[in-house]
Parts: C-alpha cells; sequence; structure tokens
C-alpha cells in the first residue's frame, strides 16, 4: 500500500466516523511517508474527535512543521485550542489561517 492509498483510507474512515480505524489508517500513511503533512492532520481530526487533544495537538503541530503555509492545519489546530478553552492561542491559529488563505488566494508576496 502507498502512503496515498492510506491516507485516503483515513479519510473515508474519518467520514464514516470509524475513528478508531481512521487513526490507524492515518499511522499507516505517515509509516510509509514520514513527511505526509495531511495524515498528520487528518490522524489529529481523528484524536480531537476521540476527545485525546494531546495528541491532536501534537499532531496538528507536525503538520504545521512539515507545512508551514498551509491554511487548513492552522485550522484544525484552532479548533482543537478552542475545545480545550485555549481560546487566545485559538484565535491566533484561525488569524493564521485566515492571512495564509488571503496570501494563496492573492499570490504570495516576495518575503513569504
Amino acid at each position: 500500500m502507498r502512503a496515498i492509498e492510506a491516507f485516503n483510507l483515513g479519510i473515508t474512515y474519518l467520514e464514516s466516523n470509524e475513528l478508531e480505524m481512521a487513526v490507524l489508517a492515518f499511522s499507516e500513511a505517515i509509516r510509509l511517508d514520514p513527511a505526509c503533512a495531511e495524515a498528520y492532520n487528518g490522524r489529529g481530526v481523528a484524536y480531537a474527535l476521540k476527545d485525546q487533544s494531546d495528541k491532536a495537538v501534537a499532531d496538528c503541530c507536525e503538520a504545521i512543521r512539515l507545512a508551514p503555509r498551509e491554511s487548513e492545519f492552522y485550522r484544525t489546530r484552532s479548533l482543537v485550542y478552542d475545545a480545550l478553552g485555549e481560546d487566545a492561542k485559538a484565535r491566533m491559529d484561525l488569524a493564521m489561517a485566515e492571512k495564509l488563505a488571503t496570501v494563496k488566494r492573492n499570490g504570495a508576496p516576495n518575503w513569504l
């Protein structure tokens, strides 16, 4: 199995609310491709839905480390922080997500 196949399987499990299976599929994608930021983000979503916030934050942070310009990853971490009651962190991540989405729509300036 390739990482993309494991990732897509994780999405399918996530959409059908089979959270443990989603975690396993995303973990397999990560094993096959440790640089697959999307798999970390997906697993972070699954962990958040399983009320495993520490693991969710860790995976969101890894996704951001691997792909720091991906607005979706900041948005995911913002939702986890919001659920934890960490309002300041949630607002910062949401603002970063909006900034990155705007840059993506308008084109990145030279300094990025």
